[in-house]
């Protein structure tokens, strides 16, 4: 379903924060002075307390049975989620103040600044949607599957992918443009939990990581940063171009259904999930409160497909595509403090980051690797990401050489052709991924056979002793003694070392490239 939001109207602003599309400057906050942001923060650096904790250094890997993180030791304290159950009961009884606490404190357990940079090109900085946020569909079955993609390519790609901590949202922002009822941000807070506990397995092994920006950013700064000089430039320009697109390809049209006013906006799949997102208001959008014909064609039921001249002073086109930035301005962002490379499940920031960097070819691949994972490998969905974890634990070196193997068959194949399509990835398993399980499925059964050849050889071994024994009138006892002169010693060593080698023969293909994927695809055909 289309994102559903209330909002007020209201100018608009230069200045993003991560998660939401703009953060004004309180002026509160700025009359007592450059201390008091600190002095909030260390309110709840403090000892931990029920509903209060305090941040911990992070382990570069994680076990499964690891310490609760931080932000679920928060949220745990507080009596809002026990393992994967979230108590919307208690959720439902929350003040907007304690709301606003839940907020802050989360924000402040989850800083990006805190975190030490990264090295290596396997960890990234997951889009705002890709990462379970509500732009741009708030649905939860959408948040849900997104973050189910997210899942599998960190469970089977990433080493690490940093993800907005949406929860940071409720934070209060007393000049937000965004302000939701009591009930509103009460339902966002039970959805934002569930989303959470949907993969918090991984989060407890550190391959996804929350983070929050506490901090207002500029976006040419941001752009300076992450890319150089220029970058800011190319960032405001692409943002221009983008806007343009939305004015061009988007359609929206105004009604009014028992009290309240909406706003409904088509466009392409690309440009908007689902082709088309909805925004309600409690009082017509500020310009077009100063049309009154319009308002009354609406009053009297009819839905009215706003004209290109009512469109470009609504600027709805410019929020669209603010929306597409802020989620690009999260991913520089964090790359920016945490040397992060770009994950995105959709074509469009792909484009944006490529144009504002000038060359961006690694986040083309990951968004290509994200997208096609399940085609390259179709087996992935087979087996649970917590299970995938576990292997990867016990298989680190062949998870590494698998990672490698497939960088290579994506790699060639984008040698030939600009972009992957479905078809391309669905011949990198039919060309080379299957027909490599195929030979060390071979392989195996191969060396299990030459095993139970050797087994035979060492069983007939000892059947011809024993018939000698009983030929010579030996005692049992007697025959050990008896096995020392006829060799028959060696024999039994043999036959221990090739039972052992029996119950285990993939140990001769442990060192071939898609091992951790032939392990993958035995442990799915398992009955669970």
């Amino acid at each position: 379903m289309p994102n559903l939001r209330k909002r007020k109207g209201g100018g608009r602003h230069e200045y993003f924060f991560i998660g939401r599309n703009v953060r004004l400057k309180d002026p509160e906050e700025e009359a007592r002075g450059p201390n008091h942001t600190q002095e909030r923060d260390a309110r709840y650096a403090r000892a931990p307390q029920r509903g209060d904790v305090r941040p911990r250094s992070r382990n570069s890997v994680r076990s499964l049975m690891s310490d609760v993180t931080p932000l679920f030791e928060l949220l745990e304290n507080a009596g809002l989620i026990r393992g994967s159950h979230v108590d919307e009961r208690r959720v439902y009884r929350l003040s907007a103040g304690q709301l606003s606490d839940i907020g802050a404190q989360a924000a402040v357990v989850t800083r990006a600044e805190s975190l030490a940079h990264e090295v290596g090109s396997m960890t990234h900085s997951a889009t705002l949607s890709l990462g379970g946020g509500t732009d741009p569909c708030a649905s939860i079955s959408c948040r849900i599957r997104h973050v189910d993609q997210l899942a599998q390519f960190a469970a089977f790609y990433s080493d690490r992918v940093y993800i907005h901590n949406f929860l940071s949202d409720h934070e209060h922002r007393p000049h937000s443009e965004y302000i939701p009822s009591i009930e509103e941000r009460r339902h966002t807070l039970v959805n934002d939990l569930k989303v959470l506990s949907q993969v918090r397995p991984l989060i407890e092994a550190g391959l996804i990581v929350p983070v929050t920006s506490t901090e207002e950013v500029c976006l040419q700064c941001i752009a300076l940063g992450a890319f150089g000089a220029d970058a800011d430039k190319r960032f405001l320009r692409e943002r221009r171009l983008l806007a343009k697109r939305f004015f061009k390809e988007m359609t929206v049209t105004l009604n009014y259904f028992e009290g309240e006013w909406s706003l409904a906006c088509e466009a392409p799949e690309e440009l908007l999930e689902h082709r088309g997102a909805y925004f309600s208001y409690d009082a017509p959008p500020e310009p077009l409160c100063k049309m009154p014909r319009i308002l009354q064609r609406a009053l009297d039921g009819e839905t009215v497909l706003l004209s290109k001249e009512v469109r470009r002073k609504l600027k709805q086109h410019e929020d669209s595509a603010s929306c597409v930035f802020g989620s690009v301005v999260f991913e520089m962002a964090v790359s920016q403090v945490l040397r992060t490379s770009y994950l995105s499940e959709t074509e469009l920031p792909v484009r944006v980051l490529s144009a504002i960097s000038g060359d961006h070819d690694l986040a083309r691949r990951n968004h290509l690797v994200q997208k096609h994972l399940t085609s390259v490998v179709p087996f992935i969905g087979d087996l649970s990401p917590t299970a995938v974890i576990r292997l990867r634990q016990r298989e680190q070196e062949s998870f590494l050489t698998y990672r490698q193997a497939l960088n290579r068959a994506i790699d060639n194949v984008r040698a030939q052709r600009a972009n992957l399509k479905e078809n391309d990835a669905r011949a990198i398993y039919s060309d080379v991924v299957a027909p490599e399980l195929a030979r060390l499925d071979r392989a195996v059964r191969i060396a299990r056979r030459d095993l139970l050849k050797n087994l035979a050889r060492s069983v007939g071994a000892w059947a011809g002793a024993i018939t000698f024994g009983m030929y010579t009138g030996l005692l049992p006892d007697q025959l050990v003694g008896a096995a020392k002169v006829l060799g028959m010693t060696k024999i039994l060593a043999d036959l221990s070392q090739t039972a052992a080698k029996l119950a285990s023969p993939r140990d001769t293909i442990k060192k071939e490239d898609l091992y951790f994927l032939w392990r993958v695809r035995q442990m799915s055909y398992r009955p669970r």
